[in-house]
């Protein structure tokens, strides 16, 4: 019995070492194949691996130029900002007056005063800061076909120099270029074009005013500004008589403030004194009953006596004080609402009281006549100073 009982175990032992034999088999098979399969994602694994230290360098190439590009959005937002007025000054509506014209560089000078004032007063309409945002103008012309175009047709005197003209305009404001484009009948317009495309994606550019109302061939260029509201609204259609009505169509803000100074073809020139030569000569009396002279007076004396100014708070330094340094406007007209006739400027809107002010602290910057000579002021409407250093 007992050997039976052994031999049933054996039997039984070495069944179950068999099973157990057969379970180690199966499970070196499985640690081989699981090896196996590893060393075959190995290449995978350290593909993915640099992989991934691509994208991380990529993603911190990215944010840095993102860091940089915020920098210098930044920087730009914070750069000086300017509008810029481009005129085609090659056509009949953009001609500027013979009064301008005959008196050569002196005439271009007075032109760019009188664009930069106008062009000031628009930008006080549109809400801007006009001390601290530049004007860039741009007239472009072929200056010799012009010349003789201009003379030929009796809109400038039959010795005047246009060359002249221009530099004259070009070296009065620094920002303001009267450019010669040459021959070609599409000159001019391809120039304005460029520079349209150039500025209206400018950051820094804040408005474009534009002198090419007479032009239908603009309009499908414009088309593309007009679609987008927010270039829409950054720019000005300078009229010069009639707007073309294509152009009238695209919805843009239209302004009259440079029309006094070109001759536009389809209205006559309104005369204005123009002089036969270079001759200064003087210009009918003027009067202007909008001028609120009261603003001069009245008389302010110390305890001694003595008349003093009365106190303007305005910054000597402001750019609005350069320009209106370097304008030719009537002093008198402007802040007296009088003028005896002279060559300068009346052509002008009035001004607004800070404006105004502004201009009297110009004119007070040269002292009174009667000062001078050492005697006493009791003019309440005296433009000039009266406090001597």
């Amino acid at each position: 019995m007992a050997n039976r009982l052994s031999a049933a175990a054996a039997e039984d032992y070495r069944g179950r070492y068999d099973r157990a034999k057969q379970a180690d088999a199966e499970k070196d098979a499985l640690i081989r194949e699981m090896v196996e399969e590893l060393e075959a994602l190995r290449p995978v694994e350290r593909q993915m691996s640099y992989d991934l230290e691509t994208e991380k360098n990529e993603r911190r190439r990215l944010q840095q130029r993102v860091e940089e590009l915020d920098r210098n959005l930044a920087s730009a937002a914070n750069r000086r900002s300017f509008v810029v007025a481009l005129i085609d000054a090659d056509a009949d509506a953009y001609t500027f007056r013979r009064r301008l014209l005959d008196r050569d560089d002196q005439g271009g000078k007075e032109a760019a005063d009188e664009i930069a004032f106008r062009v000031r007063s628009e930008m006080q309409i549109l809400g801007f800061d006009v001390d601290n945002t530049d004007i860039l103008v741009r007239a472009y012309a072929n200056i010799k076909g012009l010349g003789r175009a201009l003379r030929r047709s009796g809109k400038m005197r039959e010795n005047a120099d246009l060359a002249s003209f221009a530099r004259g305009f070009t070296q009065r404001q620094g920002l303001f270029d009267f450019v010669d484009v040459g021959s070609g009948k599409e000159e001019a317009d391809e120039k304005i074009r460029e520079s349209l495309r150039f500025y209206a994606s400018n950051v820094q550019c804040k408005h474009l005013f534009l002198g090419i109302c007479h032009d239908t061939g603009y309009a499908p260029f414009l088309n593309r500004f007009a679609a987008d509201p927010s270039t829409r609204k950054r720019i000005t259609l300078l009229r010069s008589g009639r707007v073309a009505p294509s152009l009238a169509a695209l919805g843009f803000r239209v302004s009259t403030a440079l029309e006094s100074i070109f001759v536009a073809a389809n209205i006559p020139s309104t005369p204005i004194a123009e002089p036969t030569s270079t001759t200064s000569v003087p210009g009918p009396p003027f009067s202007n009953l909008a001028i609120k002279s009261e603003r001069l007076g009245p008389v302010i004396r110390d305890e001694s006596g003595r008349r003093i100014d009365k106190p303007l708070h305005i910054d000597s330094s402001a750019p609005y004080v350069q320009v209106l340094r370097n304008t030719n406007l009537c002093m008198w007209y402007y802040l007296r609402g009088e003028c005896s006739g002279c060559e300068r400027v009346h052509t002008v809107k009035p001004l607004n009281p800070r404006e105004y002010d502004c201009l009297w602290f110009v004119a007070r910057e040269r002292p009174c006549f009667k000062v001078r000579k050492g005697k006493d002021c009791d003019d309440a409407k005296c433009i000039y100073g009266h406090e001597q250093s």
